[in-house]
């Protein structure tokens, strides 16, 4: 075998660094390259090695040698990249950038707790005016329902559904009033329509506000205030009825004076009020009586729904609006702070998970490397197994020329088998160093998303909900009253 030829094959790896793979050698090229089978064949012509021989020739031992230092080879460049991985994943533990990322993790962890701290105080303060409104809205709240003797919630669920029966009445009224008016009005049913509307508002909107808000002072714990407000309903009645008995006499004088053409418009208000004071219950005709019941009947259903407009007891109603405001308030302002306080938390833990995210990409990376050096180590015995085989192949291969040449006996060695050195058959060894610096950084980034996690709770139950504070002013007011 030329000198030329073993450094051509000798230059042919049996391991590829750059795929992690074993590779195979092509024996067949080889035994063409090499001329075995031919210098077998003519050896065998010269019946050698001679029958008595008891070792390998030439040719067998270049064949061992060569397949020996192609095993030797093969291991050294296996063992050579698992030493590249070990020192891959040394420079990995001891790498600049986790020293970087670990100082990383510390200055965000010490801005959140200080970003965390700022946002909470200056949160409270900003919360500071909406919680002394409740509070003192509460305590006044309480006080009233003390001093009136209220168990009860304040009930104005009403407060719609009587709004729309006041406005119904009141066109009503207008609609009613305004044809019984319009055959006796001068300017037609437009004159009849701004009249109705004028008297619709004084008995509906008026005289029904007046006398809903006296039916409601009834109620009233202090006794004098029931007293007044009954002779105030009693009082404000007599109005009602006048009121309505003037419009009923209004439209006889039109109705007078529309009969009457000598008549004079501008005197129909005193002559109204003569058959008033003359007659007050004279009302002359159906459609008077009729436009006086429509009058005092869209008063009673006015003043009975402005009753139902609030509360039945006065002020009560009223009062726990504010306070609902004012809760309402506070709500918003609290869910505005924690909300606040909430980014400022997600903002730095974002940070943080980036860090994490940095150092899961490294640890997968780690990993990878780790499983490489694993699986070369663990597909080593059965790849370079494959060197017995090579062994045994070229070995049988100039053998079995020789024999088909030779005319004497084979000497007895022919029938052995000769064994490839056993340090190729001995896996190299990986060890792969600790992760102690990689996994100190990612426990560190881990400790410091949950610091400031339970930082972040802390700062939050630092912010007393509208429940305390409410509770607190209802406790002011009672310890006062005690």
């Amino acid at each position: 075998m030329s000198s030329a030829k073993n450094s051509t094959w000798d230059n042919i790896p049996g391991f590829n660094r750059e795929k992690d793979q074993y590779v195979q050698l092509d024996l067949k090229q080889w035994l063409k390259d090499h001329r075995i089978e031919d210098q077998g064949e003519s050896r065998g012509k010269e019946n050698q090695p001679a029958a008595e021989d008891d070792g390998l020739d030439a040719v067998e031992s270049q064949i061992v040698d060569w397949v020996n230092r192609r095993g030797r080879i093969c291991r050294a460049n296996v063992s050579g990249h698992l030493s590249d991985l070990e020192r891959d994943l040394a420079n990995m533990e001891d790498d600049d950038e986790l020293r970087i990322l670990e100082n990383e993790v510390d200055e965000q962890k010490r801005e959140a707790e200080i970003a965390i701290e700022r946002g909470n105080d200056a949160g409270r303060s900003r919360l500071s005016d909406e919680k002394k409104l409740v509070r003192e809205g509460s305590a006044e709240f309480e006080r009233f329902r003390q001093r009136a003797g209220l168990t009860r919630i304040a009930d104005y669920s009403h407060r719609r559904t009587a709004l729309r029966y006041i406005v119904v009445c009141f066109v009503i009224e207008i609609i009613l009033n305004a044809s019984l008016l319009m055959e006796v009005n001068p300017f037609g049913l437009l004159g009849s329509t701004m009249q109705m509307a004028l008297i619709s508002c004084v008995n509906v909107v008026f005289l029904g506000l007046v006398v809903g808000e006296l039916l409601r002072q009834r109620n009233h714990v202090a006794a004098w205030r029931k007293v007044v407000a009954w002779f105030g309903i009693v009082v404000a009645v007599m109005p009602v009825l006048a009121f309505n008995l003037a419009v009923g006499h209004f439209r006889n004088s039109m109705q007078a004076s529309v009969n009457d053409p000598s008549a004079d418009f501008l005197t129909l208000g005193n002559d109204a009020l003569q058959r008033l004071v003359d007659g007050p219950l004279d009302l002359a005709s159906f459609q008077t009586a009729l436009l006086v019941l429509l009058g005092i009947a869209c008063f009673g259903i006015g003043a009975w729904k402005w009753y139902q407009r609030d509360d039945a007891y006065p002020g009560y109603g009223q009062l726990e609006r504010q306070l609902s405001g004012l809760k309402e308030d506070y709500k918003q302002a609290y869910q505005r702070e924690q909300d606040g306080l909430e980014e400022i938390q997600k903002a730095h833990i974002s940070k943080l998970e980036d860090i994490r995210h940095k150092l899961v990409v490294t640890q997968g990376k780690w990993r990878e490397i780790c499983i490489r050096g694993e699986r070369l180590v663990q597909d080593y015995p059965t790849n370079l197994s494959q060197y017995q085989h090579d062994l045994d192949f070229l070995l049988e291969a100039y053998r079995t020329a020789n024999k088909g040449a030779r005319s004497l006996p084979l000497p007895p060695h022919f029938n052995d088998t000769v064994r490839v050195d056993d340090e190729i058959l001995e896996p190299p060894l990986f060890t792969p160093p600790d992760k102690t610096s990689l996994a100190g950084v990612a426990d560190k980034v881990n400790h410091a998303i949950l610091a400031l996690q339970e930082e972040y709770r802390v700062a939050r139950r630092k912010y007393e909900t509208l429940e305390e504070v409410t509770t607190q002013g209802t406790e002011k007011a009672r310890e006062l009253a005690a």
